[in-house]
């Protein structure tokens, strides 16, 4: 589950720099500190994930930074009715909403069975 949730927040990241790059920057400013939450939560999730082998106190904050990504994720799904039709439109969706349930189910499930075991 691990590799899983690292794959899935590297797919996020890599999938909103492609939409950055291909429908330029936002220019409201809640879009801005929405596209910055995309960029910058994967790659913290990233490192709290890995850094839990080390018993660092990341994984909490890390997991809050999801459920706000989720729920601007939601916020922004509902916002932007209708939808544009785009060619993966639906598959970015799922990778924005599955990102940070992925997640916040590992730090709530497996890391902390792995702190607890030691490992």
């Amino acid at each position: 589950m691990k590799t899983l949730t690292v794959l899935c927040n590297a797919a996020l990241f890599g999938f909103t720099c492609l939409v950055l790059m291909t429908d330029g920057a936002p220019t409201q400013a809640i879009y801005i500190l929405f596209a910055l939450l995309l960029l910058l939560v994967p790659i913290f999730t990233v490192i709290a994930v890995v850094a839990s082998a080390w018993r660092t106190p990341l994984g909490p904050i890390a997991m809050v930074c999801n459920i706000v990504l989720l729920a601007f994720a939601c916020w922004a799904f509902i916002d932007q009715y209708p939808h544009p039709e785009e060619e993966g439109f639906v598959a970015y969706l799922v990778v924005v909403a599955l990102a940070p349930v992925l997640s916040v189910v590992w730090f709530l499930w497996g890391g902390h069975r792995r702190l607890q075991a030691g490992v």
